[in-house]
């Protein structure tokens, strides 16, 4: 007791001391002045008032949940990123074609594919002539007439054996080669009447025969239903359709145009797009050439001939010097 007397009488004597002081400074006492005497009272008295306000303001937001979410809005952030593709979803094309003129493009080394092979006899008929033999002895005369004339070639058959398509884009495309020409027969059993040559390059089709044609074409190609997508996006993204195109034009002008003088009733089927698994699975520039028609018998005849035969490689030959011409042309513009 003795002690807090003693505090109370240092804390009066501290504040008479400090009124004497304002005093003779010419305030007037503190007990008369309001405005430091309702500030001490605020400040004693606010944790009070505050706690009061939080606690009504809680129960009235509670009780009222638009009011909540009007009061308290959370702040939007918009961020602006490029967008990207789903996972597994093709990656956006840009639809301008790309010109081989100004890839300074040349071509050197040439894929032959001879269609079919080993158990695979693609069309046969009844004068004992199948697909196989002919594609296989065509392919190899054209090999030796572009390796004449300074092209390197490398050839997916070189023998009656079976060779996926699989296989044969894989070797095309480990061989960096820069076109790829696949060399087939056609069959139309519907019209033994007529026969024509028809030179296919990559693309969809909405022509029913045209995809039963690359149906029966692409029998032993390899892939399984788990690369449909892969085939897919290469099928409707691929930037070398330009060049396969003009490829394939260059190839059916010379094939019509040279075995005409040995056909005179040989038709001009055209240059057309068809999904050949063959042609979708290469990296370079690929046709598919139907050389002739083995349902049309005089045609079976001809294509019994060996000179006949020699007249195609040589028309091969010279729709692929056209193109490769073409592109060393423009090679040498650009320089």
């Amino acid at each position: 007791m003795k002690g807090k007397s003693d505090r109370v009488k240092r804390r009066l004597l501290k504040q008479a001391f400090a009124d004497n002081l304002e005093t003779i400074r010419g305030l007037p006492p503190r007990a008369i002045r309001p405005g430091p005497r309702t500030f001490r009272l605020w400040i004693r008295r606010s944790p009070l008032v505050l706690l009061i306000l939080t606690l009504a303001g809680t129960t009235y937001l509670a009780s009222n949940p638009t009011a909540a979410h009007d009061t308290i809005a959370p702040a939007k952030i918009v961020i602006t990123r490029a967008a990207r593709p789903l996972p597994g979803a093709p990656a956006t094309i840009d639809p301008t074609p790309v010109s081989a003129a100004a890839l300074q493009l040349s071509v050197h080394r040439v894929i032959i594919d001879a269609g079919h092979g080993g158990t695979d006899p693609g069309t046969t008929t009844l004068l004992q002539l199948s697909e196989k033999e002919v594609t296989l002895d065509i392919a190899s005369r054209l090999g030796k007439i572009l390796q004449k004339n300074g092209f390197e070639v490398v050839s997916t058959r070189k023998d009656d054996r079976l060779v996926p398509l699989r296989e044969r884009a894989r070797i095309a495309n480990d061989s960096d080669g820069d076109i790829f020409v696949s060399i087939h027969v056609n069959s139309i059993v519907k019209h033994t009447d007529s026969h024509g040559i028809e030179t296919y390059f990559l693309g969809a089709t909405s022509d029913p025969s045209l995809n039963k044609l690359a149906a029966d074409e692409n029998r032993v190609s390899g892939y399984s239903v788990a690369d449909l997508r892969k085939l897919l996006d290469r099928l409707y993204a691929d930037a070398r359709r330009g060049e396969s195109q003009r490829l394939a034009g260059a190839v059916q002008q010379q094939l019509v145009g040279n075995l005409r003088n040995f056909d005179a009733g040989l038709e001009n089927w055209g240059v057309k797009r068809a999904p050949f698994v063959v042609l979708v699975a290469t990296d370079m520039p690929a046709i598919l050439a139907e050389i002739g028609c083995m349902s049309n018998d005089n045609e079976v005849a001809m294509l019994r001939r060996a000179e006949y035969r020699q007249h195609i490689a040589e028309a091969l030959f010279q729709g692929i010097h056209a193109y490769a011409s073409s592109a060393d042309s423009q090679q040498k513009k650009g320089t």
